[in-house]
């Protein structure tokens, strides 16, 4: 009973003597009261920044864009930012599935002789001319655009080389200039339904696009890599969802209800498969207009070079 009594005495005698310890250490040591980097530099605040950027669209499903741009910011904090990006599509070509997709198409109305009339289709009334018909995206604009910086630090590089970093978050009203097929509604008369999909006002209308402005928000991450203390390289990920029609075809009804005594949703429904008649014997016509703009997830990687405004940055103390 002594010996465990004692033991226990010198456990409690030694935890009590470290506490006491790491207390003084905390309290009276060279380290106490000290911020947690001397002698930082402050990349960021009090400075402008100009980004040009290259950028390439992900998943696109018909037409792949890429885009040259720029982001213009003054940094108010070493975690705060504000500006503005803007970016042109300067490059555009068809993906894979589109090119596959008119390819075939062209292969069947050659086999058939009919430039798409067998088909039954105002949707693409030529295959050959399918990627005239589908969306592309022109330019990007997110004004104004708010950059948060929650995260610093030094990466290594083959536990030899160390470089700045930073990951960043920002956020903005997005802008988006969009090329669609142009509206189009098929006449009502029934001898106009039967009419042959290469008639010249139907093929006209495959082949023109027109321009219109969405709105959405734009939003994204990044990492930032110093190689100086004026300039940097950032990788970031951009996303700007919004409703537009990539494929350039009917696709969903403007109609509310439609089939025998109105009983039917046609809201799943394109247009020229709707029927208009109360016994539902009568099909619809082919319309092409804002209710076929489906959701879209929008989204691209950017590439960038920043310069920092002026050139020397602060030095914390």
């Amino acid at each position: 009973m002594k010996r465990l009594v004692g033991a226990l005495a010198f456990l409690g005698a030694t935890a009590l003597g470290s506490t006491a310890m790491a207390q003084e250490i905390q309290i009276r040591g060279p380290l106490a009261g000290a911020p947690s980097c001397r002698r930082c530099v402050q990349y960021r605040v009090g400075r402008f920044s100009i980004a040009p950027s290259w950028g390439i669209g992900l998943q696109e499903d018909f037409n792949r864009t890429m885009f040259l741009g720029a982001t213009l910011q003054y940094h108010v904090h070493e975690i705060f930012g504000i500006g503005a990006y803007g970016a042109y599509g300067l490059v555009q070509f068809p993906t894979f599935l589109a090119s596959q997709i008119q390819d075939r198409l062209s292969a069947s109305d050659a086999m058939n002789g009919d430039m798409g009339a067998t088909r039954g289709s105002f949707n693409i009334p030529q295959g050959n001319q399918f990627t005239q018909q589908i969306g592309q995206i022109n330019w990007i604009l997110s004004v104004p655009q708010v950059t948060l910086i929650p995260l610093r630090g030094k990466l290594a590089l083959f536990q030899n080389i160390f470089i700045d970093t930073d990951f960043y978050i920002f956020l903005g009203l997005g802008i988006i200039g969009v090329s669609e097929r142009a509206n189009y509604d098929q006449q009502a008369d029934p001898a106009m339904r039967a009419a042959s999909p290469s008639d010249a006002e139907v093929v006209m209308n495959q082949r023109t696009r027109v321009g219109r402005v969405a709105f959405t928000g734009t939003f994204g991450v990044g990492l930032n890599f110093y190689i100086t203390r004026f300039l940097s390289l950032a990788v970031e990920y951009r996303a700007y969802p919004f409703s537009w029609n990539t494929m350039g075809t009917d696709e969903r009804s403007r109609a509310v209800t439609c089939g025998p005594n109105s009983n039917q949703s046609c809201e799943t429904f394109p247009d020229f498969g709707v029927p208009r008649t109360a016994d539902g014997t009568s099909g619809g016509r082919f319309v092409l207009d804002s209710h076929d703009q489906q959701f879209r997830w929008n989204q691209m990687v950017n590439f960038s070079l920043s310069v920092f405004l002026p050139f020397q940055p602060r030095v914390g103390e």
